[in-house]
């Protein structure tokens, strides 16, 4: 199976040409955050209209393989997750947007989960949670609005949706799991024996029969037509 993997797209528009290659993947997912953009990249409104014009359709139309994560931004409009740059003005109107894409707290493939930055056991243990509850999506939203101090928040650990990749690099894993998520942005993406954080403004191809992980460039440049 063919992954094309979307980390956070705060409004900006790199997942635009690798998904004209929809027919080349079994899923695309995308990792969540999709409108509170950075100011010094993409204004508000451009981020709101891109969300409204081309990812809603894109994402409407290829229902059969398009899964959308929940981030913390999408949070905002959602849970009330209570992230930076929220688009106060035009709160319903976003998340009116972001009802009708079907938001997933989880996707698991065999041994890959998707989350928006990840899975920590002590956080599913903390909240009396399995794994299967956050795929089913059975997550209270005080337990995914839960912080950790390595967010500014005062939780022991982040939820699916606010943990860190610092809290995850360093904590206990769920056995057998390799966990692929966003949240953290970076410049370049950390891929490690046991978590993927893709976070870094550009898209990724899963083969889970190869077990590869890489960029879309890489992942094209190697295609053969």
């Amino acid at each position: 199976m063919k992954i094309l993997v979307i980390p956070d797209v705060h409004g900006r528009d790199f997942w635009i040409e690798p998904c004209y290659h929809t027919e080349e993947f079994d899923k695309i997912i995308f990792l969540g955050d999709y409108h509170d953009p950075y100011s010094f990249q993409v204004s508000a409104d451009t981020s709101r209209h891109r969300l409204r014009d081309k990812l809603l359709p894109f994402v409407l139309e290829h229902k059969d393989k398009v899964i959308c994560l929940l981030g913390n931004h999408d949070g905002n409009y959602i849970i009330g997750a209570m992230a930076d740059r929220m688009d106060v003005f035009h709160k319903r109107d976003i998340a009116h947007y972001l009802n009708q894409m079907d938001l997933k707290l989880a996707h698991q493939e065999g041994k890959y989960l998707f989350t928006h930055s990840g899975v920590l056991p002590a956080w599913l243990e903390y909240n009396n949670i399995t794994l299967d509850d956050v795929l089913a999506g059975k997550v209270s939203d005080d337990a995914l609005i839960q912080v950790s101090p390595d967010r500014g928040g005062f939780n022991e650990c982040g939820s699916c949706i606010w943990g860190d990749v610092s809290e995850y690099a360093f904590s206990k894993k769920i056995p057998g799991i390799f966990q692929i998520f966003g949240h953290t942005q970076m410049e370049k993406e950390v891929i490690t024996d046991e978590f993927a954080c893709l976070d870094c403004r550009k898209a990724f191809v899963l083969d889970t029969e190869l077990e590869t992980l890489k960029s879309y460039e890489e992942w094209l440049n190697n295609q053969v037509y």
